[in-house]
């Protein structure tokens, strides 16, 4: 197959920018895995320390230039540390969620624990009444209440009449017997059975705290449902619930909006344009804000920017390395010519050794696909050796596969997508290029030259 030609080309720097776009990606991951991680306390340094040390190992494979297995790891990385988000999060609402019910029961029990000391006319501390009360903000603090409360209960039920000889009685009696902890006591109370309702606010209370967003503007109303008898928390709980449900569902979407920004900006980062630039400030703003309402549009601009910044380096690599390629195989390539390429979408390369022959060039430019061919230089007029065209497209068929080796030698890769025999079709003739471009210069000094004004 040595007649025109389609192929496909990949070069290093393409494969190398896409690495680059990939470990900034994963950077961006490890960021917010980290973020998250650190916000809901479930991460430890060393966590922190295996993820860099795989990352700094995948980074070392980019420089050993096994750009396909970084790829294929740098993905499933990113994919790991999502997941390992995601369950870290829903430990920690989780966590969130046991706290709260928790803290009810303490308070359950507090109150019971108060009723019995005000019902056996126990004097109560001020202190810690106030915490019985329902005033502390947390299990432990009611615990610590309630310790000092029972321990006014039991100087209730042991008199100071009691003489030694009956203390030292119940000492014998009461030997070898385990005593109740604090917490055994709280189980031991009568509770009344949880509500589900409950249940399902503390879990969607816990959740908001794993996203980082503050619960506390539903505190009265949880407060308010709590306080209520169940038989009249339905409504209330459902219009909780709704709301509640509502802002998880906000929060997430906002996380997720949160990373793809975040993806995009480090993508551009590795870009050094104008444009890129600009954009990251704005993708900058937009994170630092609450609101995120250009947050999609944000996206849709960098997504845009990003394939068409790359897709136009790639096509400029593309490019040099064919033209390089072809002056290392003895063809005319002078300055210029990667820029007429772009120009008039086609280019033709004169072979020094056989300057009636050279090749064609075609494409490249709004796709990776890129035509090839051997051509005649001359005119249309003059009488053509049939068997000399079809051995100089014979020789350049060798020629491209000498190519495709320079190619890979670089580090790229050569694709064929499809190929003509030689001979199929009468080798086209194509004029001088290099009086093309005397003529073109010419033209261009003509247009240049002042006018003279008339005499």
């Amino acid at each position: 197959m040595s007649g025109p030609k389609a192929f496909r080309i990949v070069t290093r720097a393409e494969i190398i920018a896409i690495c680059r776009r990939n470990l900034a990606r994963l950077d961006c991951a490890i960021e917010s895995w980290t973020s998250a991680g650190r916000r809901n306390g479930t991460i430890e340094q060393k966590d922190i320390e295996n993820v860099t040390a795989r990352r700094d190992a995948l980074h070392r494979l980019l420089e050993a230039d096994r750009f396909t297995e970084l790829q294929k790891q740098v993905a499933a990385e990113i994919a790991f540390l999502q997941a390992d988000s995601e369950r870290r999060v829903e430990r920690a609402a989780e966590i969130a969620a046991r706290s709260n019910r928790e803290l009810r029961r303490s308070k359950a029990a507090a109150e019971a624990l108060l009723q019995r000391l005000q019902a056996l006319k126990v004097e109560i501390p001020a202190n810690i009444q106030s915490e019985l009360s329902g005033l502390a903000a947390s299990s432990e603090r009611l615990e610590a209440a309630m310790a000092k409360a029972l321990l006014l209960l039991a100087s209730q039920a042991a008199p100071d009449s009691a003489t030694d000889q009956q203390r030292e009685l119940a000492s014998r009696l009461g030997a070898g017997e385990r005593r109740e902890t604090l917490q055994e006591w709280i189980a031991g109370q009568t509770q009344e059975i949880e509500d589900p309702a409950l249940g399902r606010v503390d879990a969607l209370l816990g959740e908001l705290r794993g996203l980082g967003i503050d619960p506390s503007p539903f505190s009265d109303r949880v407060a308010l449902m709590e306080a209520v008898a169940p038989a009249r928390r339905s409504l209330i709980a459902d219009s909780l619930l709704l709301d509640l449900a509502a802002a998880v569902k906000d929060g997430r979407a906002s996380a997720r909006l949160a990373d793809e920004l975040r993806a995009r900006r480090a993508e551009l980062c590795v870009m050094k344009s104008a444009e890129a630039t600009s954009l990251v400030s704005e993708i900058e703003e937009v994170l630092a804000s609450p609101l995120r309402s250009k947050g999609q549009e944000l996206v849709k601009r960098a997504d845009l920017l990003i394939e068409e910044e790359f897709k136009a380096m790639a096509a400029e690599e593309r490019r040099r390395v064919v033209l390089e390629g072809l002056a290392g195989l003895g063809y005319e390539v002078s300055e210029g010519m990667a820029t007429a390429w772009v120009q008039n979408g086609q280019i033709v390369i004169r072979k020094a050794a056989n300057p009636g022959y050279g090749v064609e060039l075609l494409g490249g430019s709004r796709s990776d696909l890129l035509q090839v061919r051997a051509v005649a230089i001359g005119s249309s007029a003059e009488a053509r050796d049939a068997n000399r065209d079809r051995d100089m497209e014979t020789i350049w068929c060798g020629e491209f596969d000498r190519l495709k080796a320079l190619v890979a030698k670089a580090g790229g890769n050569v694709t064929m997508e499809f190929a003509r025999p030689a001979g199929r079709f009468p080798l086209k003739i194509v004029s001088d290029p290099g009086a093309s471009q005397e003529a073109e210069i010419v033209e261009r000094s003509r247009r240049a030259r002042p006018i003279s004004p008339p005499h």
